[in-house]
């Protein structure tokens, strides 16, 4: 089944405009600009004139609120439009928009409430200390849901919007937000569906913070390995 008439597509954008422009213009040769969202998360710098010179919504966080924040303005916007689905991709052009016909046609399941891009990490560019976390908390985070969950770090993803209430999403988070939504989804009694994507890296940095983003994935984790 092709999805691509019933989704949206949203772009969490922090500081993003060195690269912002280019992974647009990338995504505009496959996708419709009245169904991309840029959800600028309080930016210092042009993030949000390079959305709007590109023709693509966007949405304004007056300031840093988390990408996990800025994921649920977008997705709570996509429902709004009508539509049943929302594909989540990063500003950073480390994800391939022809990658768009995977989730379009992924073979879901009547309960599936995520799809998740799932990169073949070995051998990949990626260098080996992302490798090697991606593996980790993969791992941790199936371990939390019951169920594999695939690839816990990758945001290349497509969201249910019918059923964002059910599955337990908060409406506010960082990065940890990601791995959480993975496990209150399985939680729920819901599935998690993967699709092969490409492993893409680029060195345009990362705006996570080792230590604070550590602990909050940390205490995210703890919390519900202690839910009952």
């Amino acid at each position: 089944m092709d999805f691509r008439d019933s989704t949206g597509i949203i772009i969490p954008a922090y500081n993003a405009e060195a690269f912002l422009g280019t992974t647009l213009e990338g995504l505009l040769k496959h996708a419709d600009p009245a169904r991309i969202a840029v959800i600028d998360d309080g930016s210092s710098d042009g993030t949000a004139d390079r959305a709007e010179r590109a023709g693509v919504t966007c949405l304004r966080h007056g300031t840093n609120q988390g990408k996990g924040s800025a994921l649920m303005t977008g997705l709570l916007w996509a429902r709004e439009k009508g539509w049943r689905w929302a594909v989540t991709m990063d500003a950073d052009g480390q994800h391939a928009p022809e990658d768009l016909r995977s989730f379009w046609q992924a073979a879901i399941k009547e309960d599936t409430v995520v799809v998740v891009g799932r990169r073949g990490i070995r051998g990949s560019p990626m260098p080996w200390h992302r490798r090697f976390s991606n593996a980790l908390t993969t791992r941790m985070i199936s371990r939390l849901a019951g169920k594999p969950v695939y690839d816990a770090q990758c945001g290349f993803r497509m969201y249910r919007l019918d059923a964002l209430a059910a599955a337990g999403y908060p409406r506010q988070g960082r990065f940890e937000w990601e791995s959480q939504a993975l496990v209150l989804a399985c939680r729920n009694g819901f599935s998690v569906v993967p699709v092969d994507i490409a492993t893409v890296y680029t060195d345009n940095g990362s705006h996570m913070r080792l230590l604070i983003d550590s602990y909050r994935f940390l205490k995210m984790y703890w919390r519900l390995a202690w839910m009952p």
